[in-house]
């Protein structure tokens, strides 16, 4: 990965530490980093870097400070510096260092310790900058020096030598969080954690020891087990869906669910269920059947060595991390699982609502078995479909969608945020549709990128959330656009199909709205569709409502 760091103090060695990983631009001289922000330097931004960092020395950025208020006017200058570092380098990873402050020691024993107000005033400023800058994260150097300890951390030696403030140990710390954050930049966060419940979730087996039996209280042997369902409900209100897979009676799993007063997880917190006597690699295998789901997206936690090595074999695209041997490490465990797994930079509406949508879907699946026939359960579910062109408020969604779907996606066309600004600057196009029907609202789901030669609309890609496929959206939407089309003067529709290894359900998509084909290999297929004379296919995608929003 292209990187580079900016700093107020010298980090040439921390440069040294990771240029065999990564290919660095590395600034003249230390310490000038705020020249940077004033000044675009021409090789930095021919560099292109993928992630920039900005690493502040806390003490070093407040050296000249006296007061609280003039701490907080050289805070405010540099969160400038910053917010000029985001403009100019758009399609860049800016990663921004908390601070942290070594504290006056020679003072009044009772007097405040204003260091530690100038750092979590510099937190506000990083927070603030998070929000108005997309392309801004924060890098948690203060919590690194916290755990690692401060006396560890520094080096009044290598400080006077060279204007270096970390210890060799430390550095060596800090590239290891680095290399892990970039790390965590090119990895797809998984979806589904997947979790046993005996010596999982809780101690002890119920089927054998009751549900009273079973160890969860907050004072002793319960107690990790129930720090750790707390850290699992945090990763669901962070959009990652929760699953159990349990050799259990069913009625004994859904009666602690319900009645423990111990629990911290309920039955309403699982996206699915499985407490039966059947294999755990099968019952895995119909949760992705049932959420529509790669295995891939699955994570799989269980304190039995067997079962884990069982799904390993049978499931290889499953992630099986290990269980810690000593309880007391549970909760840390889970912890980690999150970052490893499920890391995110931001989420969006659509992660937070992302278990209740897959309730409402299991409520839909119902309805459908009980439907006399298709076209009777689609009316059934009164689908209203609104279409509207990307708006500022739904750019995180939106190139959250076209980095993660897989299968119905025609073309899988991948970009962050900067190139999708690109696209749009250089006069692309990108309708988004929301989804919802008397069940629940699916959230921004579709995604059509287009733009136009003449009288010509190129499609450069058409995807669809797999939580809404099996329901015609696509074909109401297609036929909803293709009227805008014709209205708005374009004779032609073109279009492509770029086949990889999971776009397989929309192979013959387009063939199946009645377009032409133009050319065919093994890897792609290219389209048209003479809106002249081309009329939408009648479907069951018609029974929808679509809305235009202005």
């Amino acid at each position: 990965m292209r990187i580079s760091i900016l700093s107020n103090v010298n980090m040439d060695m921390l440069f040294s530490l990771l240029k065999k990983e990564h290919e660095i631009w590395q600034p003249n001289g230390y310490g000038g980093w705020i020249s940077y922000a004033l000044r675009p330097d021409p090789d930095l931004q021919a560099f292109q870097p993928e992630c920039l960092l900005v690493l502040l020395e806390g003490n070093e950025l407040l050296r000249r400070c006296r007061t609280a208020k003039e701490r907080q006017e050289e805070a405010d200058q540099a969160a400038l510096c910053v917010g000029k570092l985001a403009e100019q380098y758009p399609s860049s990873r800016l990663l921004v260092s908390t601070i942290d402050l070594r504290p006056d020691v020679i003072r009044e024993k009772d007097a405040a310790d204003e260091s530690i107000r100038a750092a979590a005033y510099w937190d506000e400023c990083l927070s603030s900058l998070t929000r108005k800058y997309r392309n801004l994260h924060r890098f948690e150097l203060q919590s690194l020096i916290a755990e690692y300890g401060r006396k560890q951390f520094y080096s009044d030696r290598f400080w006077y030598m060279g204007s270096i403030p970390y210890d060799m140990k430390a550095l060596h710390l800090l590239a290891g969080e680095i290399r892990q954050t970039l790390s965590r930049m090119q990895t797809v966060r998984r979806k589904v954690l997947v979790l046993d419940l005996d010596n999982t979730l809780w101690g002890g087996v119920v089927g054998e020891d009751g549900i009273g039996g079973i160890l969860l209280d907050p004072a002793h042997e319960g107690a990790p087990y129930q720090d750790a369902q707390r850290e699992i409900r945090k990763m669901k209100e962070q959009g990652v869906l929760l699953a159990i897979a349990s050799k259990n009676n069913e009625e004994d799993v859904l009666a602690v669910l319900r009645e423990h007063p111990q629990m911290v997880l309920r039955e309403e917190d699982f996206a699915v269920i499985c407490a039966d006597w059947n294999p755990k690699q099968e019952n895995i295998r119909k949760m992705a059947k049932e959420l529509n789901l790669g295995l891939d997206a699955f994570v799989f936690v269980d304190d039995n060595e067997a079962e884990r090595k069982a799904v390993e074999l049978s499931l290889p695209e499953v992630a099986v991390p290990d269980f810690p041997a000593d309880i007391a490490a549970l909760p840390s465990a889970m912890r980690q699982i999150y970052e490893t797994y499920f890391w995110t930079w931001k989420l969006t509406d659509e992660d937070q609502r992302k278990t209740k949508q897959y309730q409402e879907e299991k409520l839909r699946r119902r309805e459908e078995k009980a439907a006399g026939s298709f076209a009777e359960y689609l009316a059934s579910l009164d689908t209203k479909i609104r279409i509207a062109e990307l708006k500022p408020q739904l750019t995180d969604r939106a190139v959250q969608l076209m980095n993660k779907t897989n299968q119905f996606n025609v073309c899988t066309l991948r970009m962050d945020e900067a190139k999708l600004q690109e696209y749009l600057s250089a006069g692309g196009h990108l309708l988004m549709a929301e989804v919802s029907d008397k069940y629940g609202n699916s959230g921004w789901v579709v995604e059509l990128l287009y733009h136009i030669e003449e009288e010509t609309a190129v499609v450069d890609n058409f995807l669809m959330s797999c939580r809404v496929m099996g329901r015609c959206v696509e074909e109401a939407f297609l036929d909803e656009v293709i009227r805008k089309l014709k209205q708005d003067r374009i004779s032609e529709i073109r279009a492509r199909y770029l086949k990889t290894p999971k776009n397989n359900p929309v192979e013959n998509f387009w063939e199946s709205r009645g377009f032409e084909t133009v050319s065919a290999d093994e890897t792609q297929k290219t389209y048209r569709l003479r809106l002249d004379t081309a009329v939408p296919e009648d479907g069951v995608g018609n029974i929808h409502t679509v809305i235009w929003e202005a």
